[in-house]
């Protein structure tokens, strides 16, 4: 979309922000609802092993799933830009550098995933390790990808730059960028009690997901206020 388009049409762009962040949502819940939640059993190393080996096809589906959240994800965040840039570039400009900065992060804890497979289709492997060596490397590599996930989770930091734009724009209810900063600390607070406080064991991650949700669902029903927007626009033309 060029800037005369946008100019032209705020609530469209608007509504294409709020269809991009939806996907985000979406592919990351069913890539959580495969991998995490029905394939891999916390604590049972043995049933998560021969769930992979029996339902490899839904772990590698989860694999892709989670690349498309990615490649979506950098798209959301260039529309992030388009929309909220006229509030203040700079600091539009920190938001998506922290975004995309988490990409690479989980792209990487990621492959850890998929290699947990790669030790019982690859009859190589099969012959160098015994079944309790295999059963502790395939425990290591999931760990490895939940670490590379709670890691790349401090940098939902970039939700505060949102949230400020948001309150600032003027063309977005201020309660919206209230709620973007309070899931970005969320994730954050997640973040420090994983790495610094393990034996809390509290996760606020699951409260920061419910307040960021309000921004795609306004974005998606009512968009933005139009003459508003056009005016930040003309603003920083």
């Amino acid at each position: 979309m060029t800037d005369k388009e946008a100019m032209g049409s705020p609530k469209r762009l608007a509504r294409k922000t709020g269809i991009l962040y939806f996907l985000v949502i979406l592919t990351g819940v069913a890539s959580e609802a495969i991998a995490r939640n029905f394939i891999i059993v916390p604590g049972d190393i043995a049933t998560t092993v021969y769930r992979i080996t029996a339902y490899e096809w839904m772990f590698r589906l989860a694999f892709v799933i989670s690349l498309t959240r990615f490649a979506v994800l950098v798209l959301m965040v260039l529309a992030l830009y388009r929309l909220l840039g006229p509030v203040n570039k700079d600091w539009s400009l920190v938001m998506v550098a922290l975004a995309l900065l988490s990409i690479p992060i989980g792209m990487v804890s990621l492959l850890f995933q998929y290699a947990a497979p790669l030790l019982f289709s690859s009859g190589g492997y099969s012959t160098l390790f015994t079944t309790e060596q295999w059963h502790a490397q395939v425990l290591f590599f999931i760990d490895m990808q939940t670490l590379g996930d709670k890691a790349s989770q401090i940098l939902a930091i970039w939700l505060l730059p949102l949230g400020f734009l948001i309150h600032r724009s003027g063309f977005l209810p201020r309660i919206l960028g209230v709620l973007m900063g309070i899931a970005g600390l969320g994730y954050v607070t997640d973040f420090l009690i994983f790495f610094l406080l393990p034996n809390l064991n509290w996760q606020v991650a699951g409260i920061a997901f419910l307040a960021e949700l309000p921004f795609p669902l306004w974005l998606l029903i009512k968009g933005v206020d139009v003459e508003q927007w056009r005016s930040r626009a003309r603003e920083v033309a």
